[in-house]
């Protein structure tokens, strides 16, 4: 009975979650989820606040500027009135006739009291002077014009600018300021869109025209009232000046346009100067804008801002973006801690699934600490009497067999240690000292020496002394088979402090008895020097290895396939027969791929004369250590 009680309770388990994920998942439901939707509303909420006071800060700036350039219009629209109140004053002889007021420039147009030969003249100085007058009145206005169009009067153009002595383009004039279409029934001031001052020679800079037409008051002239216009050139700059005194973030593109969508002014220069009306028609609220209008001054012209988001909630989005973080971290310790509950009352289970893991992988001597009489403690209780039936089992039928394979395999592995070799050649040099031979003895010692260099434990550097060693072993055995047709010289000081990658002379020597001095067919030299040079930057020094040959050398052609070698990828040059020069290619990579690609082999030869071959490797360098012997004390 009590087992089928344990077996159905196990049922039970096995349908719903562990312990561990349904204490996680309360936690996760009961604490997270509540915080994490009600962060998120109050960061939602305010960023729109701020996108709320945004739109109303920057709605107040653009009705500020634009009351600005209201103040400022003023300025130039009292300056447009100057033809009816311009003092002036003629000289006749010795007489002085001063005009009578409001008919001044009426007189220096109609021309009287001046000669009738010099007419043209004095009209043209008088009218350049009061032009000139006129641009005095601020220093933002680059050139003042007056035309006069009059049954009576006639055509007459005056054109005045202190920047410039040269007026070059009337046609050109005459579209800019809209000659054709101006209203020459009007009495107020009227505004000109920003264009280009290409009209006078040298001028450039784009301006905004105030134009007024002047009257004839007195009803002198002609049947009509109307005798010209005044048109004054005011610098954009002017404008530019407005905006400068509110302090926006520089990040937003403001546009100053009249009704009928001429741009006046705008901080997006392409704009600057152009009917935009079907743009502006297009630019409306998004999530990735904010569009901003000001209220109509008192010359039709409005403020109209563009913000980008990006921008402009830059800021805000910081702060969210740190409440989120510290929104992170409380979850994340939220979380901990419920795992961390979770996993103290869990621990009983999955501490046995561990246990149960060993078992699997042999080891049956695991007995479970049985801490309760619940469910946990009965499962423990069977877990460590199946452990021990299985261990029991197991020693009956397998542990002995085991056994035997394991002391077996110990044994094979004994009979292929390595050296099992140096032994048989010392045994042979032995041998051949009780025979009185002394050169086999030492050429097996060298050989012996040899072996054990290249086989023996891999050591990463070695001493330069040591690896001399080697290279003056290998001399000795190759002059035992020629005849010593092979002289070696070394010149290394401090070859004992220095270390080098293992294995990268022997190579380079080899190459040059086989490809140097046994083509020479005679006796040669080879000489081996190292040398610790400074670098030209002064960070690291260089050791530079030399080895000499005093052999045929070669010429441009194989040295060329030689630099092709290094350069590639090849493991060496292919011939007919075998590969060549892979030993020279190897010692190369290896510097190369230890120390980087400023490092390796440098190689110069000359034909008749012989080859150098320049090993480049930084300095390493040990301290205390200067008899030759390696890390292993060989």
């Amino acid at each position: 009975m009590e087992r089928v009680g344990d077996r159905g309770m196990e049922r039970k388990r096995r349908r719903g979650l562990s312990l561990y994920y349904k204490f996680t998942l309360a936690i996760i439901v009961i604490g997270l989820v509540p915080v994490v939707i009600l962060s998120t509303f109050l960061a939602n909420r305010m960023i729109e606040e701020y996108r709320k006071a945004l739109r109303s800060n920057y709605e107040q700036a653009a009705d500020y500027v634009a009351g600005s350039l209201e103040t400022m219009l003023d300025t130039y629209n009292t300056a447009s009135k100057m033809p009816y109140n311009y003092s002036y004053s003629i000289r006749e002889g010795y007489v002085v006739k001063d005009y009578l007021y409001f008919d001044n420039l009426r007189q220096i147009l109609s021309g009287e009291g001046y000669d009738s030969g010099e007419r043209e003249e004095k009209r043209a100085g008088d009218m350049a002077d009061f032009l000139e007058y006129v641009e005095s009145v601020d220093s933002y206005i680059s050139g003042t014009h007056f035309i006069v169009d009059n049954e009576a009067l006639g055509r007459m153009d005056f054109h005045y600018s202190a920047y410039s002595t040269f007026f070059k383009d009337e046609e050109r004039f005459e579209e800019a300021v809209r000659l054709e279409g101006l209203d020459k029934s009007s009495n107020q001031m009227m505004l000109v869109p920003t264009h280009a001052t290409g009209y006078f020679s040298g001028l450039s800079a784009p301006v905004f025209t105030v134009a007024r037409n002047y009257f004839d008051l007195r009803g002198e002239v002609g049947n009509t009232p109307y005798v010209g216009t005044l048109f004054i050139d005011v610098n954009v700059s002017r404008m530019e000046r407005v905006f400068r005194t509110v302090n926006f973030s520089d990040k937003e593109i403001f546009y100053v346009v009249n009704d009928d969508g001429d741009c006046f002014y705008s901080s997006d220069g392409n704009a600057m100067g152009r009917n935009i009306k079907e743009e502006l028609e297009g630019i409306r609220d998004t999530d990735r804008q904010l569009v901003l209008h000001s209220q109509k001054n008192g010359y039709g012209l409005h403020v109209m801002a563009v913000l980008d988001t990006a921008v402009a909630f830059g800021g805000i989005r910081s702060v969210q973006r740190m409440m989120y973080v510290f929104l992170a971290a409380a979850c994340l310790v939220l979380l901990c801690g419920s795992l961390f509950f979770s996993r103290k009352l869990t621990r009983p289970i999955r501490n046995m699934m561990e246990k149960m893991s060993e078992v699997e992988s042999g080891n049956f001597d695991i007995q479970l600490p049985v801490e309760s009489r619940d469910e946990i403690g009965i499962l423990s209780e069977r877990f460590n009497q199946m452990s021990s039936a299985l261990k029991a089992y197991i020693n009956q039928s397998y542990v002995a067999a085991i056994k035997q394979t394991e002391a077996e395999l110990t044994a094979l592995k004994s009979q292929i240690y390595p050296h099992f070799l140096y032994n048989t050649l010392e045994i042979i040099r032995m041998t051949a000292l009780e025979n009185e031979d002394v050169r086999v003895s030492e050429m097996i010692e060298a050989l012996s020496q040899q072996i054990h260099y290249l086989i023996g434990p891999v050591q990463d550097m070695v001493s330069l002394e040591k690896e001399l060693d080697i290279v003056r072993k290998y001399v000795y055995l190759l002059n035992c088979r020629i005849d010593g047709k092979v002289q070696l010289m070394t010149e290394a000081p401090g070859a004992g402090r220095l270390f080098v990658p293992k294995l990268i002379l022997q190579p380079i020597v080899e190459n040059a008895y086989v490809h140097g001095i046994k083509p020479k067919k005679g006796v040669g030299s080879i000489m081996v020097e190292a040398a610790v040079n400074d670098r030209e930057d002064g960070e690291k020094r260089i050791l530079e290895i030399t080895v000499m040959d005093n052999g045929v050398g070669m010429d441009q052609a194989a040295l060329d396939q030689i630099q092709e070698l290094l350069a590639g990828d090849e493991p060496g040059i292919k011939n007919e027969y075998n590969w060549q020069s892979i030993g020279m290619k190897n010692v190369h990579d290896r510097i190369r791929l230890l120390y980087g690609e400023e490092y390796g082999i440098r190689v110069t030869s000359t034909v008749g004369v012989g080859t150098m071959v320049r090993l480049l490797m930084p300095v390493t360098e040990r301290e205390g250590q200067t008899d030759g012997k390696d890390d292993t004390g060989r």
